[in-house]
């Protein structure tokens, strides 16, 4: 059996610079430098390795998801600061771009850092299950 020490998720960015900017100051989240690359600390101790790619594609896919108090009050701060929701095709969106009763009941969201990567918010009783089955 494979002995793993500690793992970590990761996903490549073209511009390490603006990507700083927007998961520092723009989500708020602690950054640290690893080289020419970023370490994202999220909280309840989840860390990401985000690397730079010359030919960086987008992820077609949420890369992760942060679980928070009010989705709608997210959606309004990242909109004040001209960061705007994404839409799916897939999922009813109402005028601010929430989709209500997302995950077991919660409200939801996604956005995209400036390399296309996408990022998801959860709110209500889908990010407490989350939160309940990842912490142990």
């Amino acid at each position: 059996m494979v002995s793993v020490r500690r793992g970590f998720a990761s996903f490549s960015v073209d511009d390490v610079g603006a990507a700083r900017q927007f998961y520092s100051d723009v989500l708020g989240l602690r950054v640290t430098d690893a080289a020419d690359s970023l370490i994202l600390h999220l909280p309840g101790g989840t860390t990401v390795f985000v690397y730079p790619k010359e030919d960086h594609t987008a992820a077609t896919f949420t890369v992760f998801h942060l679980a928070v108090d009010d989705v709608d009050a997210v959606v309004d701060e990242l909109a004040a600061q001209g960061v705007e929701p994404l839409r799916y095709d897939a999922f009813d969106h109402d005028d601010k771009g929430v989709v209500r009763g997302f995950m077991e009941g919660g409200d939801g969201a996604w956005f995209a850092d400036p390399a296309g990567n996408v990022i998801g918010f959860m709110d209500g009783e889908g990010a407490r299950l989350f939160e309940e089955a990842t912490s142990a």
